[in-house]
């Protein structure tokens, strides 16, 4: 028991916590690579890594080092 227990610690830091690190530092380096060119195919392999690990990563420290989300805002039209 106890070394199934122990496999599953790991998995589960790995998840919470190696996989959003990873992701945060592949977003720093996408978004270094992109101030000096936007256009070079550097930036976006490192874009698309983050973005891909980041689908992995789960747990409060995932939400905390994720890319901010656009939200849509309501506009009220006028004469309604």
């Amino acid at each position: 028991m106890r070394p199934r227990m122990m496999r599953r610690t790991r998995q589960l830091a790995f998840v919470t916590v190696a996989l959003p690190l990873a992701a945060w530092a592949l977003e720093q380096a996408a978004r270094r690579a992109e101030t000096r060119d936007h256009a070079s195919p550097a930036s976006r392999r490192l874009r698309q890594g983050a973005d891909y690990v980041q689908r992995w990563g789960r747990g409060p420290l995932a939400d905390r080092l994720r890319r901010p989300t656009t939200t849509a805002t309501r506009i009220d039209m006028p004469g309604r």
